[in-house]
């Protein structure tokens, strides 16, 4: 398949309307070039106009919007297109989340960001609650969003459902090498694509990128704006010689799959003791 990588120029003093006009060209670019699939980064549009989560009837109305006018492009395309947004469900409950839409322009799917990080629940945004992989015609793919990488058990339980590629829309990050050791790890302990679109460049820690199943970073975009076409072989097997012979290989994702003794994990989902807030950040507190 053909991937295609945006990224976005952050520093522009660009509106919300401004900023889809950017991200709906972008995409247009990519799949004039062959991209079967692109997929935007989060926040990307509302960081100059991030009061509008405190308005959820309005914010409805411009998530349907947008959703309306990336699904003519997917529609007119051919392609899959993954746009992030904030989501409002009928209940009134607020969600950061990306949905995939088909080459029709119907959706196929959406997922809800399961790891909240403090400042996004000071604003109110509420947790997903499970890691959906959606079979297309181009392999099996999953979402994790940001935070989520933090958190191991979000790519295991993508990979163990069978995806071969997982898309991560972040806003950027602030640990240095942290951020590409995790995103490596995830893509080798699932023996599965991660690919990456960030917005944040202030840092110089997170990048707009894709690392293969054995840990090789294939594409790191350090220009912005940018648009890139990658090619992966999503469902080739990683060939390794864990007998120590070089005669004997395996298919390393099959292996780990029967020898996984999932039946020691019961003490990933004990409760463990939750630290207070007041005691976890260190100098001057978060609002």
């Amino acid at each position: 398949m053909k991937l295609g990588l945006i990224q976005v120029d952050n520093f522009t003093p660009e509106g919300y309307s401004e900023r889809l006009d950017r991200l709906y060209d972008m995409a247009d670019e990519a799949f004039s070039r062959g991209a079967d699939l692109v997929f935007f980064p989060e926040s990307y549009q509302y960081v100059t106009s991030s009061d509008v989560l405190s308005v959820p009837m309005k914010l409805r109305v411009m998530t349907e919007e947008w959703r309306e006018r990336c699904a003519s492009l997917a529609k007119k395309r051919g392609a899959y297109l993954v746009p992030w947004d904030f989501e409002v469900s009928p209940d009134g409950r607020v969600y950061n989340s990306s949905y995939i839409l088909g080459r029709n322009g119907e959706e196929i799917g959406r997922y809800r960001k399961v790891h909240i990080p403090y400042d996004e629940m000071k604003k109110g945004i509420s947790r997903g609650r499970d890691f959906p992989v959606f079979d297309l015609d181009i392999g099996r793919v999953g979402i994790m969003i940001c935070f989520d990488n933090y958190f191991p058990e979000s790519a295991r339980i993508l990979g163990n459902r069978g995806a071969d590629l997982i898309l991560m829309p972040l806003y950027g990050d602030t640990l240095k090498p942290g951020w590409e050791i995790r995103l490596r790890a995830r893509a080798v302990d699932n023996t599965l694509y991660i690919a990456s679109s960030q917005i944040d460049r202030n840092y110089d820690v997170a990048f707009t990128g894709v690392v293969a199943p054995d840990g090789t970073l294939v594409k790191k975009i350090t220009k912005a704006p940018s648009v890139e076409i990658v090619d992966l072989d999503l469902g080739k097997p990683v060939l390794t010689h864990t007998s120590g012979s070089d005669q004997i290989t395996e298919d390393i994702r099959a292996y780990l799959e029967r020898c996984r003794n999932v039946e020691a994990y019961g003490g990933i989902s004990e409760p463990v003791k939750k630290t207070p807030w007041v005691d976890i950040f260190c100098g001057k507190k978060p609002e």
